[in-house]
C-alpha cells in the first residue's frame, strides 16, 4: 500500500437519488435517479480523505480489477484485491483506510426496484474472492452496462434488466461456494447477529441500551451480549460506541454548521462536554479538532 491520497465523502440517506460520486465533475456513468456506474474510480479514489466514514445512499456491487486497498465495511475490516468483489447493501457505513497506486475497482450503485431484488441483495455485505472464469463475466457485465449506457439507443429498463441478471449471478456463485442450492434461514444466532448489526449501523437515532437492542430482537440482554460477543469478538457497548463515533464524524464532516450542543441531542448526550469525553477518548482529539483537520485535508485534496 503505498497510495496516501486525500479527499470526500458524501452524506447519503437510503432511497434519495443516486450518491454524488456518481455525478460530481462525471467522474461516472449516470443512468438514472436509481442506477449508476463508474468505469474509471481513479478521479474519486484521488480525492478521499482517510478516516472520514461516509454512509452509502443505495446498494453498490464493488469489482476490484487490480491493485489492493484495506477498507471498513459497519466497522469490520477488509484486504480487498485484485479479483474481489464486494456487495453492500444501502444505508451501510463504509471508510477507505489505505489503497495502492494501482487499484483499479469498477462500481455500481443502485436502488432497489422490486422485492426480488431486495432478497437477492440481503441485509449483509457479500465478499467473494472470484475465480478467472467469474472474471470474465463479471468484466462482461460492467462492459455491457457501460456500452449500453452509451449508446443513443440507452433503454433504462435494459439496464434494469442486466442488473438483475447480475444479482442472480452473483447470488449463484455465493450458493456454489456454500454448496447450498437454494437459500436457507440462517441459524437463530447468526440471524440474531446480522439484525443486530443491521440495526446498529442503520438506524441513525439517539443511543439505545444494550437492554433496548435485546428488547427489539426478542432475546434477554444476557443472551444479546454472549451472541454478539461470540459471533463478532466485540462487545455489545463497543458496537453501540462505534456506531455512536461514526455517527458524530459524519456531523462534524457532512454538516459542517452543527454545533456541539446539536450533535449532543442527536447521539443521545445530555451535553456538550459528554461528547467532547466520549469523542476525545475514542479517537484521541476533540470533535472541532477533528473537523479542523479533515477539512483542512478535504481543501488540499480539492486543489
Amino acid at each position: 500500500m503505498t497510495a496516501k491520497n486525500k479527499g470526500r465523502a458524501s452524506k447519503d440517506t437510503l432511497q434519495k437519488k443516486s450518491p454524488s460520486i456518481m455525478t460530481d465533475d462525471k467522474l461516472g456513468n449516470y443512468f438514472d435517479e436509481t442506477h449508476g456506474l463508474i468505469m474509471n474510480a481513479k478521479p474519486y479514489l484521488q480525492r478521499l480523505v482517510f478516516g472520514i466514514p461516509s454512509r452509502t445512499q443505495s446498494n453498490r456491487i464493488f469489482y476490484i480489477r487490480e491493485g489492493e486497498a484495506k477498507v471498513k465495511i459497519n466497522f469490520i475490516h477488509y484486504d480487498i484485491k485484485k479479483g474481489d468483489l464486494i456487495l453492500v447493501p444501502a444505508n451501510y457505513i463504509l471508510m477507505v483506510e489505505e489503497f495502492s497506486d494501482n487499484v483499479d475497482p469498477w462500481m455500481l450503485d443502485f436502488h432497489y426496484q422490486t422485492n426480488e431484488e431486495k432478497e437477492l441483495v440481503g441485509i449483509e455485505t457479500l465478499f467473494l474472492h472470484l475465480t478467472e472464469d467469474e472474471e470474465r463475466i463479471m468484466s462482461y457485465y460492467f462492459n455491457l452496462m457501460n456500452q449500453i449506457d452509451s449508446s443513443a439507443q440507452n433503454s433504462s429498463d435494459d439496464l434494469m434488466h442486466l442488473v438483475m441478471s447480475l444479482l442472480y449471478r452473483i447470488h449463484r456463485m455465493n450458493e456454489t461456494r456454500s454448496g447450498k442450492g437454494k437459500k436457507e434461514r440462517l441459524p437463530r444466532v447468526k440471524q440474531i447477529k446480522s439484525e443486530f448489526i443491521n440495526m446498529v449501523v442503520t438506524q441513525d437515532v439517539p443511543q439505545m441500551t444494550i437492554a433496548e437492542y435485546a428488547e427489539a430482537l426478542g432475546v434477554s440482554e444476557n443472551y444479546l451480549s454472549i451472541i454478539i460477543k461470540q459471533e463478532t469478538n466485540q462487545t455489545v457497548k463497543k458496537w453501540i460506541e462505534q456506531k455512536t463515533e461514526t455517527l458524530i464524524k459524519l456531523l462534524l464532516t457532512e454538516q459542517k454548521n452543527r454545533n456541539l450542543s446539536e450533535i449532543a441531542e442527536i447521539v443521545g448526550y445530555s451535553s456538550p462536554p459528554q461528547v467532547v469525553r466520549f469523542f476525545k477518548r475514542r479517537t484521541g482529539m476533540t470533535p472541532y479538532e477533528y473537523r479542523k483537520t479533515k477539512m483542512e485535508e478535504k481543501a488540499l485534496s480539492m486543489k
